[in-house]
């Protein structure tokens, strides 16, 4: 009861006062710690107090301190947002959108400081950092008021300010209030052992924000940014339960982006269009870094280990920060390839079948308004002539009419689409309205069938698109009109249903071509249905169908053909 108890205390100081910030079990460690202190903004100085106690005796004595000049250099500045979405509560902030502003708006002392954006919102410590750090706050709270402001009429910045410090003080209560709970620690229990004890004790309202706190508390240590999302590739791999990704998403989303963590993950590469494309096969889950003989925290194996991670769909927070990263840089001026201007048309092609590899854009609306705008870029055309060029350029690259179709459809949803005017409903109806035959609409070789997929999938994607309904009827009539002449005019039906074939073959493909993804209902469908009804109204049709099918067969046949029957709304 009488022995020696020390504790290492570090102080900083702050505008001439010193402080403690944190204790330390040894000298070693506090000393390390109060040199990165030293680096924060503000911080002139930083102390290590022995604080010795016998008995009923304490002394204190410094045992380390180092000071610095303060200038205008190591000022840190708020960054610019260009938009920033209305949070209707608070929540909002914690959710992936906020979190992305408050990364934009606060890169550089996150960088600095070594510190997520989620981490601070959840480590008071850390948030009463920042709100001493000069008026980062206040000014970072003016920019995102008056952004979410600009060009609108119904929103006042004054009232946007007031509800970003109403927002504040409800994010600087909760971080106080749960600085004071004890939590189980992930480094004594392990990570999926402290998610399930929080998730049995804790209430359902609070028990999300609790897990990142949690994480917060251990993530917080580590201030390198590889470093946190390593760990918490590390925790999250052997983990089965969805909340585990969930919230393993949060925490690795905010280490994407760090530029360095992405320069790390992805290695050297040729150039920015070749960076971006990387960037999009990671958020696809299809990124493959050669690791061989490599240890799992090597770059190139976390790389690895995280495309993994994405490709389970598990990951959309991460993927979306990815994805928007890429949006970005094409919004930007930078070339897509080194040197050579001419490189560029190659690379912007490179990176368009990157994002549309099917039928689906990578990033939605807003990618096909940064798409238009980087080749707008290209052709060195500005204002609406430009981008209407611009429209005009990139509908070849995507060759197939189903992602021009995509491509116009989400580029019509865009703020673009206002200063575009009637140029989108001009390339729709110059692509689906005017052409008199579907061989103007896919210009390829193609065989019958995948002609007739091909528009109709076009079909689907107009009918189930946001477009105007007026438009959207109009195009969806022509498609079902010119796929009925098509298979009137070329005999599809006849060649189908030719007799010199047995009728179960005929059967079959007459039934393919009543399948949804074949032909549309409508006039078309009509022309294939009216033959299959033909047929199975003859007396002993089930007969005929099995007559050229071998005994062993003939169950099967039927079997298959009676499923098919009913997939294509013959039974209903």
């Amino acid at each position: 009861m009488f022995g020696k108890q020390e504790t290492f205390e570090i102080h900083l100081c702050r505008e001439g006062r010193w402080q403690i910030d944190s204790t330390a079990s040894s000298q070693d460690e506090a000393q390390a710690a109060a040199k990165k202190m030293l680096g924060q903004p503000g911080v002139s100085g930083v102390r290590v107090v022995l604080e010795a106690t016998r008995g009923s005796t304490t002394r204190e004595s410094v045992v380390f301190e180092e000071t610095r000049t303060l200038n205008e250099n190591n000022k840190i500045f708020v960054g610019d947002v260009d938009e920033a979405p209305i949070c209707a509560t608070v929540d909002a902030l914690y959710g992936v959108d906020g979190r992305q502003v408050l990364n934009r708006l606060f890169r550089a002392y996150l960088d600095k400081n070594g510190v997520t954006a989620t981490e601070v919102m959840h480590e008071f410590r850390e948030l009463r950092r920042l709100l001493d750090a000069d008026n980062l706050v206040m000014a970072g709270i003016g920019k995102v008021s008056s952004a979410q402001a600009k060009g609108r009429e119904d929103v006042d910045v004054n009232e946007r300010r007031d509800a970003l410090f109403k927002f504040l003080d409800e994010i600087t209560a909760r971080a106080r209030t749960v600085a004071e709970r004890k939590l189980p620690l992930i480094r004594n229990d392990g990570f999926e052992t402290v998610l399930r004890r929080i998730v049995a004790d804790a209430d359902e309202t609070e028990c999300d924000f609790l897990l990142r706190v949690a994480v917060a508390r251990e993530l917080v240590q580590q201030r390198s940014y590889f470093g946190k999302l390593a760990q918490t590739v590390d925790w999250v791999e052997p983990c089965e339960d969805p909340k585990a990704a969930e919230l393993a998403d949060t925490y690795i989303s905010d280490t994407l982006t760090n530029a360095e963590t992405l320069q790390d993950l992805l290695g050297t590469q040729d150039s920015l269009g070749a960076a971006l494309g990387a960037l999009v096969d990671l958020a696809q889950g299809v990124f493959s870094a050669e690791a061989d003989g490599k240890p799992e925290d090597s770059p190139e194996a976390m790389a690895n280990r995280l495309s993994a991670l994405l490709a389970d769909d598990g990951m959309p927070d991460s993927r979306q920060v990815l994805v928007d990263r890429v949006r970005r840089q094409l919004m930007g001026n930078t070339r897509l390839g080194r040197g050579d201007p001419d490189q560029e048309p190659e690379q912007f092609a490179q990176l368009v079948n990157k994002l549309m590899p099917e039928d689906t854009l990578v990033g939605g609306f807003r990618m096909a308004e940064a798409l238009t705008h980087r080749q707008s870029h290209i052709i060195n055309k500005g204002g609406l002539r430009g981008l209407k060029e611009a429209t005009n350029r990139i509908l070849p690259t995507l060759g197939d009419p189903v992602r021009k179709a995509s491509y116009l459809i989400e580029l019509s949803q865009s703020p673009m689409a206002a200063t575009l005017g009637d140029e989108i409903v001009v390339q729709l109806e110059g692509l689906f309205i005017q052409p008199d035959s579907v061989r103007q609409i896919v210009r390829d070789n193609r065989p019958p069938n995948k002609k007739m997929q091909t528009v109709t999938s076009v079909y689907y994607k107009v009918n189930s698109s946001p477009l105007d309904g007026v438009l959207k009827k109009r195009i969806v009539n022509r498609l079902d009109e010119l796929l009925a002449r098509y298979i009137t005019q070329d005999k599809i039906l006849d060649k189908v249903d030719d007799p010199n074939r047995p009728l179960h073959v005929r059967a079959f493909m007459l039934l393919a071509m009543c399948s949804p993804d074949m032909l549309p209902e409508g006039e078309a469908s009509k022309l294939a249905r009216e033959i299959v009804v033909k047929h199975l109204r003859r007396k002993n049709f089930e007969d005929e169908l099995v007559a050229d099918v071998t005994p062993a067969e003939k169950e099967r046949v039927l079997r298959d053909f009676h499923v098919q029957l009913h997939r294509c709304g013959f039974m209903q």
